[in-house]
């Protein structure tokens, strides 16, 4: 259980920051999606002839801005780490923090691991102000005592992640899916490379590359200078050199898809994820105590009887 929750764990955490919160789910009952935009809220002339006018530094200050206001989106999520591979759907809020609740699928790798440890790749996550709650089925369930819930709190992520933890956390805590748009804005190392239809909405893709330098700075909000010198150390002992960022802005100056991609230790790491429905309705609630069990305390009776 050890090994299979910290495989997990990694993987959750690389979702989760690499799609600045761009993962979600059904909803199930605490979560209820509906909306008034009509998708990204469709598009005219007058936004795709203002974005035409500016300078993508420009534009995506202005997109960032757009995309924090709406507050929440529905969002379909690719993460693809080495050998194993996540995909999430679902509805997401970014008012107040990261609130929600995703489910999917692994694949690869950590399938197989989750599977030998008797879950089925199914795989649902469910965020509140303080910790995520993950779900990983009724044989997962077998091997917690009958919990279906495992609880990671955001303050024992940091304290187990190390910095890359503290910048988790922050994300988590401060979330939106802008992130990849004020670190290109920041880094000045942006360009508006075309235009594809994306969902069956007109966009324009911009992209850029971010050395490990940006990275830390991007993530860095809410940090201490220690902590952020000590996350740049963790992206270089990871073998992350430079992150690849691709956006597509509808003619509504929306974010509706993002790819980001860098290299690492653990094989090449390429993170998708589109945005839809903006202004859905999202509710969640924290499982049922009785059917959840705390991370932290597995962790600790592991180590205890090793």
């Amino acid at each position: 259980m050890r090994k299979t929750g910290r495989t997990f764990l990694a993987a959750t955490a690389v979702v989760l920051a690499l799609t600045a919160t761009g993962c979600a789910s059904k909803g199930g009952d605490d979560s209820h999606a509906s909306s008034s935009t009509g998708g990204t809220g469709g598009g005219n002339a007058a936004p795709d002839a203002q974005a035409a006018a500016l300078e993508p530094a420009a534009l995506l200050k202005l997109v960032g801005e757009k995309t924090s206001a709406a507050k929440s989106a529905k969002v379909e999520a690719v993460t693809e780490m080495g050998a194993s591979k996540t995909t999430m759907k679902g509805a997401i809020s970014w008012a107040n923090g990261l609130q929600g609740e995703v489910s999917g699928n692994l694949g690869g790798a950590m399938a197989e691991s989750v599977t030998k440890a008797g879950g089925d790749g199914s795989i649902t996550a469910r965020y509140l102000s303080d910790a995520m709650y993950i779900n990983m089925g009724e044989g997962m369930a077998a091997q917690l005592g009958g919990a279906h819930w495992i609880k990671y709190g955001y303050a024992d992520l940091a304290k187990l992640m190390g910095a890359a933890g503290d910048s988790l956390k922050n994300q988590l805590q401060n979330a939106d899916p802008i992130t990849s748009v004020r670190a290109l804005i920041a880094s000045g190392k942006v360009e508006k490379t075309g235009t594809e239809t994306v969902g069956g909405v007109k966009a324009t893709k911009y992209e850029g590359d971010l050395a490990a330098a940006d990275l830390a700075q991007a993530g860095s909000k809410g940090l201490t200078q220690e902590q952020t010198d000590a996350l740049q150390e963790q992206f270089t002992a990871s073998g992350i050199t430079t992150e690849h960022i691709e956006l597509w802005i509808s003619t509504d100056n929306l974010l509706v898809k993002k790819v980001e991609a860098f290299d690492s230790k653990v094989g090449k790491v390429v993170s998708t994820a589109l945005y839809t429905d903006y202004g859905s309705s999202v509710t969640t609630s924290a499982p049922s105590a009785s059917d959840t069990v705390d991370f932290a305390e597995i962790m600790k009776s592991a180590q205890a009887g090793s």
